[in-house]
């Protein structure tokens, strides 16, 4: 059994609002695609985010029918999850059209049975259908992208629910902490790895877009977990090249950065990394301390770029005054480079650096979780807001712990025996002088209204009054 696993290929993306980056990310699926089917796979995987956005200009949609024409001819299937850039909040999406036209299988939960040569489906209740792909005796499982919150509520978990049992392959669209490390989601995963559903023979994820593998030595799980990466340079971390012209430098530094942009073919669930080609992308950082000495290092640096790049040149340094981007936006307009942009890190003058607090001190655990579960785009929030809102009672109904954020070496504050007022003790040679007048006790009647637990709400879900807990 051999087949292709492709992720976030982004169809329709104009990254810097250059239209030229359209025919980029168009042009590695399009290399992608006829690979897979030149190496005679039997199927097609695509980990989500095969667009860009939800809605798809006709434009795309039409390129996208064009290339998915070519696995059809051959009989390829194409199996398809939606990820977090083209899923809707509807029950329809472009994907029921490329599915209708008999270019893809979207697996998942459906509101509809499905059944066929390449699908299977079974009824969970009333309107709702777990839909899956098959290859001969191969099972091929998957969800669409969902937030944290969805995944995971309270004691359940939802995949483990969804997929017991299951065997084959199961591709997901979700960030794993164990391999978000160094990325953007490194603080905000999806899943943790012990909250995969286990027994699958190998893991297709999408939604990280660099190379990522762990094997079952690695992850006690049966089968490899495996992202491909995004076909094309979505952000300047995936940056191909790195240039650094430090204050220290006599000249700059060229370093290659990331590894090759591409896709898996898989045998026997052995994953061989097949490479396209992705325009070159340069991440610049100079730094000087005028600015005739930026000007001098970007031009230094210009003819170590090449003419079909993309290069994000940073700006660092202390200088007086600071610069103004817009006397550096024409420097290279005569370099020949396809498209640069500035940006700038130089401060008029030295900030001195505090002592940074750790994020123990910062947050308590719960604060942790409740930002984990905050950090993602304003489409999902409302998609998953009910969710959210259940998951945030349940919470509250099981109690938040609270911790106080004491900066480092604030002296302890010793607590206060019942009946007695507590004394500061400054972190002093000298004593400390008692105060002149003994502190006001509260009445008796307060005191009892104190030791009085806080009562829940009878409508547990007004969420406003909970938060209020009870007061008028």
């Amino acid at each position: 059994m051999k087949f292709a696993h492709i992720a976030d290929v982004h169809l329709g993306r104009e990254q810097f609002n250059q239209p030229f980056r359209y025919d980029d990310y168009l042009g590695v699926f399009r290399e992608a695609i006829e690979k897979a089917v030149k190496a005679d796979v039997d199927f097609i995987l695509i980990a989500g985010d095969l667009f860009h956005v939800s809605r798809p200009s006709p434009r795309t949609i039409r390129d996208a029918v064009e290339v998915l024409e070519l696995p059809r001819r051959k009989g390829i299937p194409v199996f398809t999850i939606e990820g977090n850039h083209d899923k809707t909040i509807r029950e329809t999406s472009v994907f029921d059209l490329l599915e209708h036209l008999g270019l893809v299988y979207t697996i998942g939960l459906k509101r509809e049975p499905k059944k066929g040569e390449f699908q299977e489906s079974k009824k969970l209740s009333e309107n709702r259908y777990l839909v899956w792909g098959k290859v001969g005796d191969l099972e091929i499982h998957g969800l669409r992208h969902h937030t944290r919150w969805q995944l995971i509520r309270g004691d359940v978990n939802v995949l483990k629910a969804l997929f017991k049992g299951k065997r084959g392959i199961l591709m997901l669209h979700q960030a794993i902490d164990y391999l978000a490390k160094d990325t953007p989601y490194q603080d905000a995963f999806d899943l943790r790895l012990g909250e995969l559903p286990d027994g699958f023979s190998y893991y297709a994820l999408g939604h990280i877009h660099v190379r990522r593998t762990a094997e079952p030595s690695q992850t006690g799980l049966s089968g490899p977990l495996v992202y491909p990466g995004s076909l094309e340079r979505t952000d300047v971390r995936e940056a191909s090249h790195l240039i650094r012209y430090s204050a220290r430098d006599r000249k700059p530094k060229v370093m290659e950065n990331h590894e090759a942009k591409g896709f898996y073919i898989v045998e026997d669930f052995i994953p061989e990394f097949v490479e396209v080609h992705a325009r070159p992308f340069y991440s610049v950082r100079v730094e000087g301390s005028s600015k005739a000495e930026l000007r001098r290092k970007v031009e230094e640096v210009s003819s170590l770029i090449p003419r079909d790049a993309i290069a994000v040149i940073t700006l660092e340094g202390v200088v007086k005054g600071g610069v103004s981007l817009a006397e550096f936006n024409d420097l290279l307009k005569d370099s020949g480079i396809r498209y640069y942009t500035f940006r700038s890190r130089v401060v008029g003058e030295a900030v001195l650096s505090k002592e940074r607090l750790s994020e123990e001190e910062l947050f308590t655990e719960w604060e942790k979780e409740l930002l984990l579960h905050l950090r993602v785009d304003p489409k999902e929030f409302s998609e998953g807001l009910s969710e959210f809102v259940s998951w945030l009672i349940e919470r509250y109904r099981e109690g938040i712990p609270q911790k106080a954020v004491v900066p480092k070496g604030t002296p302890k504050i010793p607590e206060a025996k019942r009946g007695e007022s507590a004394e500061v003790v400054e972190k002093s040679p000298k004593k400390a002088k008692a105060p002149e007048k003994p502190p006001k006790m509260k009445p008796e009647k307060e005191k009892k209204h104190e030791k009085k637990p806080v009562p829940k709400p009878k409508n547990p879900a007004s969420l406003d009054a909970w938060l209020r807990r009870g007061k008028p």
